[in-house]
């Protein structure tokens, strides 16, 4: 366990559901112990290692059972089965001002978390001055937390959450509320409890703040992990199964329960050696070719997609752009159904999945979405002006309406190249530097 922070075995938690509320009593009087219920499995045999700094990300829907797992990690529940074990201090912020009294005053909640943490009021005292300057809310401090705003109590939850120094921290959905400038604060906080090494769980319905700040994620479904791998395919398979009917659904939980068995490697290995077959008109690039970009569908019984493909000024296909540069890209979409309200769109990410840009009819042109019909082919384009500075960098395109979405992760990928640019970043804003001697 020295390098394990958590480590989960066989874990199950149930609970006991009643058809009728007399059923509980008749169970509880019954002499032979005969049940009157049913069991409901908010988690069923899960199995999971965590290591010592590991910064573990969590998806799933609602119901999947990510809160059960987090409460049995920080003890708040007890398994029915199986067992948990941790190795360091945690703090565990699970939901807006968990462990805080609404009646006492911010000030008062802050040493009565530090107390059930074991900290002594001395303790506390040290941090205060920290936790005060983070929270930033003011006389509030002084008042009831039953009169704070849910923005004010994930200040103070967040703020005394990270300056007590844990060893673990577990956060759930906490980054998603309060204004701009304070989620900010708390990624730089994020930050140095990357480089410190601290262990880290979080849980998001934000697949970008995942693949950002996360390097490794899980995929909780019926309190199972059907997928477990670094953070860029976990959301990916993930939004996959969101934007799926329910015939594909299914589909997707038996091809992700599979990737976690033996014959993972296999795949993997097969799919780097068939990664980006590249086509003779487009620019011979062997770096891009030993990556993995295996296009990933979603919902093709809506909308399927083709022919995608970058093309310069003279209309040839090409994955290694040169920066200031213009590019159109193509593709062809085949929708299986009569549907109104279509819109088409495209974004281009980094290597981690964090989105740069993206564009889509409604915003962008008069003709703010489209009805399309069955089997009928329509041809998309999207020209643009590759400001994106030299790295490698993936293409997803999607149409969608209110009923429907089809999706194709790394649909494409390129590279952009500048032999001649040194500095670092993402973006190309035409900048221009100018020093004058005074």
């Amino acid at each position: 366990m020295s390098d394990i922070a958590i480590s989960i075995k066989s874990v199950s938690k149930y609970y006991k559901l009643y058809d009728n509320p007399k059923d509980r009593l008749k169970e509880a009087l019954n002499r032979k112990g005969k049940a009157y219920h049913r069991k409901f499995y908010a988690t069923k045999n899960l199995n999971l290692e965590i290591k010592k700094g590991e910064i573990l990300g969590i998806v799933g829907k609602n119901g999947s059972g990510k809160s059960t797992l987090l409460k049995l990690i920080t003890g708040v529940l007890q398994p029915d089965e199986g067992s948990v074990k941790v190795n360091g201090q945690i703090s565990a912020l699970l939901e807006l001002g968990s462990g805080f009294n609404p009646e006492f005053t911010g000030m008062q909640n802050i040493f009565f978390y530090g107390t059930i943490l074991g900290f002594s009021k001395e303790e506390m005292q040290a941090k205060l001055d920290d936790i005060l300057s983070f929270a930033d809310i003011g006389d509030f401090i002084h008042q009831p937390l039953k009169t704070y705003s849910s923005g004010m109590k994930s200040r103070l939850g967040f703020a005394v959450a990270v300056h007590i120094d844990p060893e673990i921290l577990i956060l759930d959905e906490v980054l998603a509320v309060g204004d701009v400038l304070f989620r900010r604060k708390c990624y730089a906080k994020m930050e140095d409890f990357f480089k410190s090494g601290k262990t880290i769980i979080y849980v998001s319905h934000d697949a970008n703040s995942i693949k950002q700040l996360c390097t490794r994620a899980i995929f909780l479904l019926e309190g199972n992990i059907i997928m477990d791998s670094d953070a860029k395919s976990v959301t990916q398979q993930y939004e996959r199964y969101l934007f799926a009917n329910d015939n594909e659904q299914k589909k997707i939980k038996q091809e992700l329960m599979q990737y976690n068995g033996p014959e993972h490697k296999e795949k993997e290995t097969i799919q780097k050696q068939t990664a980006l077959k590249p086509n003779k008109n487009i620019v011979p690039n062997t770096y891009l070719s030993s990556l993995i970009s295996t296009p990933i569908y979603s919902n093709k019984e809506f909308a399927s997609f083709d022919n995608i493909s970058i093309y310069n000024t003279q209309n040839e296909t090409v994955n290694v752009l040169t920066l200031k540069e213009r590019y159109t890209i193509l593709f062809n979409v085949t929708f299986h159904k009569n549907a109104k309200d279509i819109l088409f769109g495209a974004q281009i990410l980094d290597i981690k999945g964090i989105v740069l840009s993206g564009v889509n009819t409604k915003d962008y042109i008069e003709k703010k979405s489209y009805t399309v019909k069955k089997d009928k082919i329509y041809s998309v384009s999207l020209e643009f002006d590759c400001l994106i500075l030299p790295d490698v960098y993936l293409l997803k395109i999607f149409v969608s309406n209110q009923d429907d979405t089809a999706i194709v992760n790394d649909a494409y990928m390129f590279k952009v190249k500048n032999e001649n640019w040194a500095q670092g970043g993402q973006i190309h804003l035409n900048q221009k530097i100018i020093v004058h001697e005074q």
